[in-house]
């Protein structure tokens, strides 16, 4: 039977019982016609008990309203008119659509841009162009309207996340929502055996890259044996597809279906593999991901063509700047080159997701980036009302100027959290080479004072307007591993307290007012920076005065950051300041919950002992060695919510005995939205991370503009 001979008869037998307000469809859905004060959340709480299930009475209303002038359209979820007759599916329909599936089949949608081509027969119809099962994206208010160009800012080609993270589209994918698991991607399913050694990636079937060539499980196995396993390229393959010392090996089922084999579980494979790194690679200078175009590259492969004698034209080809390389996200690079002062993306004919109604995404025609010079260009635009919707380099310090001259040019703010656990994070060195200051550093009496003599309020009230948030806690309260009471564990302000404690492990003050050590040997505490200005250094200034008046004296020591890098590193600074910037999804890179490695700075010669199993670095305390064997079982565990289990316990243990002293966290992110751009979370409860390429977990192919 065809699809369009389907939805008439199922529509004649639906108008056939209509009888007042609600009847009976096929024996499953209902048509309703719209009362007065109803909305779609209040109807769809009604019939499922779930307001957010308004998406699914919208696709499966605009999928049938297709074929039946009888129902109406809906056009933007928050606009009903009384009278209107819509399709409420059933329990078990919603219940699918809200699962990710489409039951039913429908006609899909297109922009005008690509409805011309395939007019004239430049473009093969939509249905063609999709996948058999198309990621179907929830939206964040409404479904949108096609067209127009989002206009944005960037300061150059080192600048690739402006653009980047707006095309996030891995294997899979990091949920809008960071306690929720990971979501399907390009693999629309993936399954765990042979006791976690073997995962199995289901592909949607009839994907297509931007040119219209299949992807298939050919572009992985050409990534891993071409790119991630060629010295000349990859020097070494990434941490998660190795298990102890063994690279993982791939069998391919068939062109949508591989399994990726390991020594043993691999616990990292799911979340830093494929949501972290399972983009397109090489992802702009960070050189990882887990596919690439064969049909394109394989040409500038030296192992493929025996005249290319090294890898330039290899790299320059693969590089995310070349205006001809295939891709799988929304947009594609369609201008740029070197001089050029902008830079313009265009929409993906092929584009792998379509809205709750069915409409293939993104709905923007372009994204349009101005090169300018520096932070500051990038804010006076915004200050203008030249940018549309933008958060990356706008600055927080100019929160009141946008306040005053948005309501002139149209545009509003909101505020995102960041993804920093604390700003300005200090790390008491343990593995410091002097013994004495080791002795003391490594005493968690001595942190705990450290802690209460902080004035957090303060430091939040001079260097982010009172908009961070104090706290001590090693992740962010949006962290499916963050536990509320320690929050401010040992954060407030005591500077009483803190004396006792110094008292109490016998540093006595002189007459200058000023602590020694026990045996009366002059104490100075030493924190070195790399900020040598601006709010990042007011704290730190703030820090030592409090620790002063408790009687520490403190130093504080600036360099430029090719200086200090180098020196935290080789475990020479005694108190390091840095961001703990991984606050979010923690495990992807634990380097603030213990010494993971040499970036670990609460103890970098443990972190080089851990990371070379012993070869090199010095031996941790016990307290120490126990969380990197909570880590090592993390690592072998496949089980999502065992990990949650662990990585509480590497937080509390990090939180507790104050291996770092956080000040103030969850910084604010400033966003400048225009009032006419839709599907935006404007919400503080949303975390900008760029670990899972935020804003990219908001689904930035749904952002469109009314018209």
């Amino acid at each position: 039977m065809s699809k369009k001979l389907f939805f008439v008869l199922l529509l004649t037998v639906l108008l056939a019982s209509l009888s007042s307000t609600a009847v009976m469809a096929q024996g499953e859905g209902t048509v309703y016609t719209i009362q007065k004060d109803d909305w779609l959340s209040k109807i769809a709480e009604k019939e499922y008990g779930d307001p957010l299930a308004y998406t699914a009475i919208v696709y499966y209303n605009n999928m049938m309203a297709a074929e039946d002038s009888s129902l109406n359209n809906i056009g933007d979820a928050d606009v009903l008119e009384v009278g209107w007759s819509i399709y409420i599916p059933s329990v078990a329909e919603a219940e699918a659509f809200m699962a990710g599936e489409m039951a039913m089949p429908g006609a899909y949608g297109e922009a005008p841009m690509w409805a011309d081509m395939v007019a004239t027969g430049d473009l093969p119809p939509v249905e063609e162009r999709l996948p058999k099962e198309p990621l179907v994206v929830q939206p964040v208010d409404s479904v949108g309207q096609y067209g127009g160009t989002w206009n944005r800012a960037f300061t150059g080609i080192n600048d690739f996340h402006a653009w980047g993270r707006i095309n996030y589209d891995p294997m899979l994918r990091w949920p809008r929502d960071p306690k929720d698991p990971v979501q399907p991607g390009l693999a629309k399913d993936w399954q765990w055996s042979d006791g976690g050694r073997t995962l199995t990636l289901f592909l949607r079937e009839g994907l297509k890259w931007s040119d219209g060539a299949p992807f298939t499980v050919d572009d992985i196995i050409f990534w891993w044996e071409d790119i991630e396993l060629d010295e000349n390229i990859t020097a070494a393959p990434h941490a998660e597809w190795v298990v102890n010392g063994e690279p993982m090996t791939l069998e391919k089922v068939d062109d949508y279906t591989i399994r990726l084999k390991f020594a043993a579980p691999n616990g990292l494979a799911e979340t830093t593999g494929l949501a972290f790194h399972g983009n397109q690679w090489p992802l702009g200078f960070e050189r990882f991901g887990f596919f690439a175009p064969r049909h394109y590259l394989e040409q500038y492969h030296p192992k493929y063509n025996t005249a290319l004698t090294d890898y330039t034209v290899f790299e320059e080809k693969a590089f995310d700047y070349n205006v001809e390389r295939p891709v799988m996200t929304p947009w594609k690079l369609e201008e740029w080159s070197a001089g050029a002062t902008e830079l313009v993306l265009k929409r993906n004919p092929y584009y792998w997701k379509v809205d709750v109604a069915g409409n293939q995404l993104p709905y923007f025609d372009y994204v349009h980036f101005d090169l300018v010079e520096d932070n500051e260009a990038i804010n006076l635009l915004a200050i203008a009302g030249k940018l549309d919707m933008q958060a990356r380099r706008i600055d927080f310090q100019k929160y009141p100027v946008y306040q005053e001259e948005g309501p002139k040019n149209g545009y509003h703010t909101a505020i995102w959290s960041g993804a920093n656990a604390s700003v300005q994070n200090f790390f008491p060195n343990q593995s410091y080479a002097d013994p004495k200051y080791q002795e003391l550093l490594r005493n968690l009496k001595f942190r705990q004072a450290l802690s209460l003599a902080m004035d957090r309020d303060l430091i939040n009230d001079v260097a982010y307007l009172g908009q961070a948030i104090p706290r001590t806690e090693t992740v962010v309260s949006s962290s499916p591993c963050y536990i509320p009471e320690l929050e401010r564990y040992f954060g407030e302000y005591d500077p009483a307290q803190a004396e006792a404690l110094l008292d109490e492990i016998g540093l006595t003050k002189g007459a200058d007012g000023f602590r020694t050590f026990a045996d009366g040997s002059p104490l100075e505490l030493v924190i070195e920076t790399h900020q040598l200005s601006g709010a990042g250094l007011d704290v730190i200034e703030l820090v030592a005065e409090n620790w002063q008046a408790v009687g520490l004296k403190t130093a504080v020591e600036t360099m430029q950051r090719d200086i200090y890098w180098p020196r935290a590193l080789a475990n020479e600074v005694m108190i390091a300041v840095w961001s703990t910037d991984r606050g979010l999804v923690p495990m992807v890179d634990p380097i603030y919950q213990f010494p993971f490695d040499d970036r670990s700075w609460m103890a970098p010669a443990f972190g080089v002992w851990y990371k070379t199993n012993g070869e090199k670095g010095q031996e941790p305390t016990p307290e120490f060695k126990a969380a990197m064997d909570l880590y090592d079982e993390y690592k072998i565990t496949v089980d999502p919510a065992r990990q949650v289990e662990i990585c509480k316990q590497l937080v509390r243990n990090a939180t507790e005995n104050l291996w770092t002293i956080g000040t103030v966290g969850q910084d604010p992110n400033l966003v400048i939205i225009k009032d006419n751009f839709k599907n935006v979370i404007e919400s503080r409860d949303f975390t900008a991370d760029w670990i899972v390429m935020a804003p990219g977990t908001q689904d930035p192919s749904h952002y469109y503009m009314v018209k």
